[in-house]
């Protein structure tokens, strides 16, 4: 149900009841369990997603939105990292994974505003682990402010990996809120090469911010699903696609 919100406003408890093979009754009792967690919100007939810019999916259910999307995502993501660069990684739970993937890299840097993506690293051998300073932000799990100004401004990194609640031909990454889009663009304006990372799931979604306009976007990692006309006209922008082989699960780490 989570995942259908991911993509969709409202559903429907008959189209639930339908989609799952259960019945009414069971949609109602999980639905009400979900509004109960503040992670839905009940309307008459079925449910909405809470409005993102008030209430967000906690980051440990929504690691499990899409997850084996985002850990193929990562992978390929990783890929492109060499022992020895500099990286940034946002606090989006596409990151996460790609935190996961790194941790067997070398002499790697990595800057990160994401609580959850630096302690996923901070054990790894072979990785520093820099976070900007800055104020809680409880839903994603990530430091915004202004405290990560003055470091930014000193700072220079080879690549950046940049979840996304949407994107646009004529805006290029977006986001919701305006702290998380604040800190993305003062990281995406110190890389060298500014990656997107997200799922099939946001080519054709809009957000109300940008945090990297299209002409600063040198690379998008997505996975197979992704709409192929939009891959084709951003690959005409002169933008990079690379397209991540599914992820099995039997290769997902116990």
């Amino acid at each position: 149900m989570l995942e259908l919100l991911e993509t969709r406003e409202v559903v429907t408890v008959v189209e639930l009841a339908r989609a799952f093979g259960v019945s009414e009754v069971t949609v109602r009792s999980d639905l009400a369990s979900l509004d109960r967690q503040g992670l839905v919100a009940r309307v008459r007939g079925g449910a909405r997603a809470l409005q993102r810019e008030q209430s967000e999916i906690a980051f440990d259910v929504r690691l499990r939105v899409q997850e084996h999307d985002k850990r193929a995502i990562a992978r390929a993501a990783a890929a492109s990292v060499a022992d020895g660069e500099a990286v940034a990684l946002d606090s989006s739970t596409t990151a996460f994974y790609i935190a996961q993937e790194l941790r067997r890299k070398k002499e790697l840097v990595v800057v990160t505003n994401g609580l959850r993506i630096a302690s996923a690293l901070a054990d790894a051998p072979g990785v520093s682990v820099i976070v900007p300073g800055g104020i809680l932000r409880l839903p994603a799990m990530s430091l915004v402010g202004d405290l990560a100004t003055d470091f930014l401004r000193h700072t220079r990194i080879g690549k950046g990996f940049f979840g996304a609640r949407g994107l646009s031909l004529d805006r290029g990454l977006l986001d919701l809120n305006p702290d998380e889009v604040r800190i993305k663009r003062q990281m995406a304006a110190v890389c060298e090469r500014v990656i997107g990372v997200f799922d099939h799931t946001k080519w054709q979604r809009e957000a109300l911010l940008s945090f990297a306009p299209t002409e600063q976007i040198d690379s998008i990692v997505t996975d197979a699903p992704a709409p192929a006309e939009l891959v084709r006209q951003w690959r005409e922008r002169g933008v990079e696609v690379v397209v991540a082989e599914p992820f099995s699960t039997l290769e997902a780490p116990r």
